[in-house]
């Protein structure tokens, strides 16, 4: 099912593609973003081309995405290449986590949390173009595991360490990921009162992407400061200047119920957050299954951010506050699945609690999957929930865009006429 969807997520039906505006027509018909130079940079890189064409590449610091992916997309070509790498990332981050679950919280939670993946949009999203926003959703499952075994009691230094710096690794592969599993890291330890182990785990979540910008910087001449990295570092300096700015925020507080509401639904396609918090209701109202360190960690990084990126002051350039960009806030998915799989391994068949959750979980995977196949049949769920995700685009472009250049995955070519 997995693969069936990330198939029917390609071509035409790309939703990062097709939700644009004015999307990028590619050879054979195929849709790309009009951001698909700025991913083809670091392979230009790879194949020996002049500086001139991919040292102003702006996200050429994610470079371990491009690292894995060259071998097949100089064998297969970009777009094919691509898709196949993310395949193979998606299904060995799947695989991984639904092991991890197995052993944690038996079949059972191992099921619900592979049927949960296989049909989630936010994995359709982004799977079916070469961009390294594919790794999100495996390096998040991945990073998600080091946090819990960083959570044992028996983590050692050495193995804290070796953790840290595996997550570290993530970065480089999509740093937007710094934002989540950074502070949940943290929390983890202050909260189980390992305050001294703070320092050694910076270290190792830190030394892998400072490593990588030296030698993108000083070993092959990349500008690091681009309109696509500075973005966080202008939003931190206007909160540098808060006291002279506290009016700004006073008017920022107002807009944040409605806009944390919108943005917690909207950041994962509206039934899996919905599934999570009637089940979390129900918990605390039976007294039935807590949160985890790690899952409260995940959250509260969240929750950081969000006010982090809303309550700023007035900042120029790039407004990453509001609900157009709720994609942001993606990684808290993680939380809804392992806590639903928890219910579904650990409550009793017996009881009223564990029927819920069946239900809650087959009802989130049948509207994920209407989702996720939404395209194939001119689906307006499909369309809207992928617009909130990403807003940079009016409503129902998906729709008008599968009418005008056709449902056709990879595999279906059309020659482009000449005029």
């Amino acid at each position: 099912m997995l693969l069936v969807g990330c198939w029917f997520s390609t071509g035409t039906l790309a939703p990062y593609a097709a939700t644009q505006a004015s999307p990028l027509e590619l050879p054979c018909g195929y849709l790309a973003n009009t951001d698909h130079f700025f991913h083809l940079q670091p392979f230009l890189m790879f194949e020996g081309a002049p500086p001139e064409q991919w040292q102003s590449a702006l996200i050429l610091r994610r470079i371990l995405y491009p690292l894995l992916a060259w071998p097949l997309v100089a064998t297969w070509g970009f777009l094919w290449g691509g898709l196949l790498i993310n395949l193979l990332l998606t299904v060995a981050g799947v695989v991984v986590w639904i092991r991890f679950i197995h052993r944690r919280e038996g079949r059972a939670g191992a099921i619900a949390s592979a049927w949960l993946l296989a049909t989630y949009p936010g994995i359709m999203y982004w799977v079916g173009l070469p961009y390294s926003y594919a790794v999100i959703v495996p390096a998040t499952l991945v990073g998600c595991i080091g946090l819990f075994v960083i959570s044992e009691k028996s983590c050692s230094l050495r193995q804290l360490f070796l953790l840290s710096s595996g997550i570290g690794v993530l970065f480089i592969a999509y740093d937007g990921l710094l934002n989540t599993l950074v502070p949940a890291a943290l929390w983890i330890l202050w909260r189980q009162r390992r305050v001294s182990r703070i320092p050694l785990a910076l270290v190792g979540l830190a030394w892998p992407t400072v490593l990588t910008l030296a030698v993108l910087h000083w070993g092959l001449g990349v500008r690091l400061d681009n309109s696509n990295s500075q973005t966080y570092r202008i939003i931190l300096d206007s909160w540098l200047h808060i006291m002279t700015a506290w009016p700004d925020v006073l008017q920022n507080v107002a807009h944040l119920p409605l806009l944390a509401i919108r943005n917690y639904f909207y950041s994962n396609f509206f039934f899996l957050p919905l599934s999570f918090l009637v089940f979390h209701l129900l918990m605390r109202r039976c007294g039935g299954i807590r949160y985890h360190v790690v899952e409260e960690g995940i959250m509260v990084a969240t929750v950081f951010f969000f006010l982090f990126l809303n309550l700023a002051p007035h900042y120029p350039g790039w407004q990453m506050r509001g609900e157009w960009i709720a994609r942001l806030y993606q990684p808290v998915f993680v939380v809804f699945v392992v806590y639903l799989s928890r219910g579904f391994g650990r409550l009793p068949r017996s009881s009223g609690l564990r029927r819920t959750a069946v239900v809650l979980v087959g009802a989130t995977v049948l509207a994920n999957g209407w989702i996720v196949f939404g395209g194939l049949h001119g689906s307006a769920i499909t369309d809207l929930a992928y617009q909130r995700f990403y807003q940079h685009t009016p409503p129902f472009r998906y729709s008008y865009h599968l009418e005008k250049y056709g449902i056709r995955p990879l595999g279906f070519c059309r020659q482009l006429v000449s005029p």
